[in-house]
């Protein structure tokens, strides 16, 4: 049972808690601690800290059309190069042979090219697959201290709720309220990161 200086002490708790914003308005010392500490992940994780916690649309689909346009070349160079060797085959003189010779030499140099192009959109493409998934690392460790923070707050809340003494129950009303507000903003910031999770699992090559 409490006696009557820390009574008094629990009083006061209660009426700074109602004046002061986040965790800092948790009048139990233990889960203000805790708040406070699965808060400050929060911010390493979710401003920017460890990384980005968006993923830029359209970028894969970009690299991955550049490919495909790539490869195509290729291919197509390829076809003329065949068709120019089977002409240089069938030349009736050297002078055509040289000829067909200098643009067969002309294609392999877009072939050449093309294909270093290619490896390089390749290589591009790998990048921004682990560059994905880091971010979707980051968005789920973001993810995971919101909702730890947004689960003290629903603890404080079912506690304040619980408190009987009428010195207190306007303050604990009050609290209560204003719980319920900080559970609501969490979930709308989780929400948005999930929509981030979305983003980065449709650009996911």
């Amino acid at each position: 049972m409490c006696n009557g200086t820390t009574w008094a002490d629990k009083i006061d708790d209660f009426k700074e808690a109602v004046n002061k914003q986040g965790c800092d308005s948790i009048p139990y010392s233990d889960l203000r601690s805790t708040c406070n500490s699965q808060q400050d992940e929060v911010h390493r994780w979710c401003d920017g800290e460890k990384g980005p916690v968006t993923c830029e649309l359209g970028v894969t689909r970009d690299l991955m059309s550049k490919l495909v346009s790539e490869q195509k070349n290729i291919e197509a160079s390829k076809d003329k190069r065949r068709d120019l060797d089977d002409k240089r085959s069938n030349a009736a003189d050297d002078q055509e042979k040289s000829r067909l010779t200098s643009e067969i030499e002309a294609v392999d140099k877009e072939i050449e090219a093309s294909t270093k192009t290619s490896e390089g959109l390749k290589s591009d493409l790998e990048n921004r697959k682990y560059e994905l998934q880091k971010v979707t690392d980051t968005i789920n460790h973001c993810i995971d201290y919101r909702r730890a923070v947004m689960n003290v707050f629903a603890y404080a809340q079912d506690k304040v709720r619980g408190e009987t003494d009428p010195d207190i129950q306007e303050y604990a009303r009050q609290l209560r309220d204003m719980y319920e507000k900080s559970k609501g903003g969490h979930e709308i910031q989780i929400s948005n990161r999930n929509n981030s999770l979305d983003d980065c699992k449709k650009e996911m090559p």
